[in-house]
């Protein structure tokens, strides 16, 4: 299948940002969504928008993975894509990293991605189906002050190329991409509300395109590396960053 018309895609922190941009386009595409996250509400104001399932879980936690897979195979008859979405950022110099601010950046970013792909794995092998994970240009290049949530992000491009050379032999692909910034309601968790607008006018300028990113950049790229378009493309690492890493 070369579009993504009835395929069936679960797509974790799915409420908002980057995630409903994805469920929005690839809704907008034929596939049957289901959403996930940790928040009822933006999931159930998306469903009302494009018409999606949802559930709400914590992807750090194993056995909320395993439910969400298990309740979207069950509504929607099976799963065919896996977006790991879902992740936490929390910037603080290095002597100023606490343990549960490490721990927590470990528990979203690396452990959910994989008990997500471990619980999804059976039913995305009964229908050839595949990963896209979302790290961060921060997981291929160091920035001050990001030292947990970079740590993380790398560790998740590392883990696609590892899953997808154990995995293509089982006709699984499992690619990544790399965002630079993106506009989205994650800023809101590590600066005051009202810095926000002015801190992603000055981060302009590190992308030599001319301006951030914005959700659906994102799904652009995501349509296409879990689209059968994409059926000879594993382990990439696809940077989606307005030029950011090319200078």
């Amino acid at each position: 299948m070369v579009s993504l018309e009835g395929r069936i895609a679960l797509i974790t922190g799915g409420g908002t940002g980057i995630g409903a941009g994805i469920a929005r386009r690839f809704a907008a595409e034929g596939a049957r969504v289901f959403v996930t996250g940790r928040r009822e509400e933006p999931l159930r104001m998306l469903a009302d928008e494009i018409g999606c399932q949802w559930l709400a879980g914590d992807v750090s936690r194993p056995e909320d993975a395993r439910a969400m897979v298990a309740a979207c195979v069950e509504r929607l008859g099976g799963l065919d894509v896996l977006v790991n979405n879902a992740g936490v950022a929390r910037f603080a110099p290095l002597a100023q990293t606490t343990e549960a601010v490490l721990e927590l950046h470990l528990a979203v970013n690396v452990k959910g991605p994989y008990y997500m792909a471990q619980a999804a794995l059976p039913h995305l092998i009964a229908r050839g189906g595949n990963i896209l994970n979302i790290a961060s240009t921060l997981g291929v290049r160091g920035l001050a002050g990001a030292t947990a949530y970079g740590a993380s992000k790398g560790a998740v491009v590392t883990l696609t190329k590892a899953m997808a050379a154990e995995l293509a032999p089982q006709g699984v692909r499992v690619n990544c991409i790399c965002p630079a910034v993106v506009e989205t309601p994650i800023f809101e968790t590590v600066m005051p509300r009202e810095a926000v607008a002015q801190a992603l006018e000055d981060m302009v300028a590190i992308h030599p395109i001319g301006r951030i990113g914005q959700p659906a950049d994102v799904a652009g790229a995501a349509r296409y590396l879990c689209s059968g378009e994409a059926g000879w493309v594993t382990g990439a690492i696809l940077m989606v960053d307005g030029g950011a890493t090319a200078v």
